[in-house]
């Protein structure tokens, strides 16, 4: 298994696991869960969930 990292796009800290989301007629951006759940507060009306990506990757 090949292990990858990714920063968040708003708190920019490096984490196993982001979700991809687009909120307020942003571009798609990559959060981590503390950063999503203030943006799905925040943007309720515009948020939009699009995935989830993890770290570690199977061969």
């Amino acid at each position: 298994m090949r292990v990858r990292t990714k920063e968040c796009f708003n708190c920019s800290k490096k984490k196993n696991t982001l979700y991809r989301c687009k909120y307020h007629q942003s571009e798609w951006a990559f959060l981590c869960g503390g950063c999503l759940e203030k943006i799905k507060v925040k943007f309720e009306d515009s948020y939009h969930y699009g995935g989830t990506w993890k770290s570690a990757k199977k061969s």
